[in-house]
């Protein structure tokens, strides 16, 4: 599962190795002032991900790397039992990051306070 770590100016997705190789992309690093907020997405549809390129895709299994959908270019990294949590971005190669993690409420308050954190300094 991909490991989220904020500091003071970066929302860093930190994925294993062989995380990064059904992803087919590295681990991520955002600047903060592109991440617009967090939301869970308990309703997360495998079907709404659009095409896979290029990445790991095996339905209601895994679900990595970059997937396109009108326009919009996302970074999706999900499994099976997951909760999925979607970030939205702005001014940044991907539209929004979709990655699955244990806690997606814990998760999302804690990356919508560093994004306030990071406006009130602004």
């Amino acid at each position: 599962m991909p490991r989220l770590e904020l500091t003071e100016h970066e929302l860093i997705v930190h994925l294993s190795k062989w995380e990064a190789l059904a992803a087919l992309h590295p681990s991520l690093r955002i600047p903060l002032s592109q991440v617009r907020g967090a939301t869970e997405d308990s309703g997360f549809g495998w079907m709404s991900m659009g095409w896979r390129m290029p990445g790991t895709h095996l339905p209601f299994v895994i679900a990595a790397g970059t997937f396109l959908k009108g326009g919009d270019r996302q970074f999706v990294y999900t499994r099976r039992k997951r909760n999925t949590i979607v970030i939205e971005l702005a001014g940044n190669e991907w539209t929004r990051l979709v990655i699955g993690v244990k806690d997606a409420h814990a998760e999302t308050a804690r990356i919508n306070a560093a994004v306030a954190r990071t406006r009130q300094r602004h």
